[in-house]
């Protein structure tokens, strides 16, 4: 965040301090299907809850009112967090403020002591001294041209961290003056299914096309904002648009796509739905598209694999 951008962000959400994130009507109340071996439930922005069999995940868990407390929800969380009753995994990014909240974590630390928190190399810098069980990986950026950082298993789950086309820091000049390193995507694997999730990222063809070619992926989580000039592919070294995340698609060959990062947060679009009416508009009647982008609203649940 850069200080004209702070200054727009905080005059925006100046007249939304004493109001309330919309509601969302008939939440899910039981996340955990059991004739389901694969689903995804937005939650909002980034944040997604995955089943993968018995295993529940959260990816950049954000269920507080405000992102650092300037950029305030316009909806609240798809999910109450009372009705999370099973978290084996949790996922960090990045260290920006919308993706590594604070206020959420202690919250999830409550109820979720010693539970996994897998994060890129760095992160830990911004951490306070929570009582997970903290696991660092290696960035899949170490290498030019390496798009692979490690992998570890993790509660029987096989994590991979890969290469993102991003930024890092958390306070906007340690990212950009210095080029703080600490952001990836990660490959998870677990009983012959495979997901991907990508962080905030701009597009990389040679990227993508390798990583389709190295991974079979059922689920890709991809970004589709914020974008001011959305019809672009991307903003490079910062976050990937509509049309970059359908060659990201392309290029994975992965069998479905859920976007994200939108429709939660005052963006530079007036209107955070923005992205997603590009993506509609771009998929039309495509029926390739149609069958594997699953554009949801906060708060659905997207059954990918049942059990047989």
């Amino acid at each position: 965040m850069n200080s004209c951008r702070t200054f727009h962000d905080l005059s925006v959400n100046a007249g939304m301090n004493f109001s309330e994130p919309k509601k969302i009507l008939n939440k899910i109340t039981n996340p955990v299907n059991k004739g389901v071996r694969l689903s995804a439930l937005w939650v909002g922005h980034a944040t997604v809850l995955l089943q993968m069999d018995d295993k529940q995940i959260l990816f950049d868990p954000f269920f507080t009112q405000t992102s650092g407390g300037i950029q305030r929800r316009l909806y609240e969380p798809g999910i109450e967090l009372k009705n999370i009753n099973k978290c084996d995994l949790i996922f960090i990014s990045h260290s920006h403020f919308d993706h590594l909240n604070f206020g959420t974590l202690s919250l999830l630390e409550d109820k979720f002591a010693g539970t996994p928190l897998i994060f890129p190399e760095g992160v830990e810098e911004y951490l306070p001294d929570y009582n997970f069980d903290l696991r660092k990986m290696k960035m899949g950026n170490r290498i030019p041209g390496k798009y692979i950082g490690e992998t570890k298993t993790i509660s029987g789950i096989k994590i991979t961290t890969v290469y993102a086309f991003h930024w890092g820091g958390r306070y906007g000049l340690d990212g950009l003056l210095w080029r703080q390193d600490a952001y990836t995507g990660y490959i998870l694997e677990y009983n012959g299914m495979t997901v991907y999730f990508s962080g905030d990222t701009a597009y990389d063809e040679k990227f993508y096309k390798e990583l389709g070619n190295k991974f079979k992926i059922d689920l890709a989580l991809i970004p589709i904002g914020p974008c001011s000039e959305c019809n672009k592919i991307d903003k490079p070294d910062r976050h990937v648009y509509p049309k970059g995340a359908l060659m990201i698609l392309n290029d994975l060959k992965a069998k479905f796509m859920i976007p994200v990062h939108y429709g939660t947060l005052y963006e530079l679009s007036e209107d955070p739905e923005e992205p997603r009416y590009v993506l509609q508009e771009m998929i039309g009647s495509d029926k390739n598209y149609l069958s594997k982008v699953r554009i949801l609203k906060i708060g659905d649940q997207s059954v990918i694999i049942k059990k047989e």
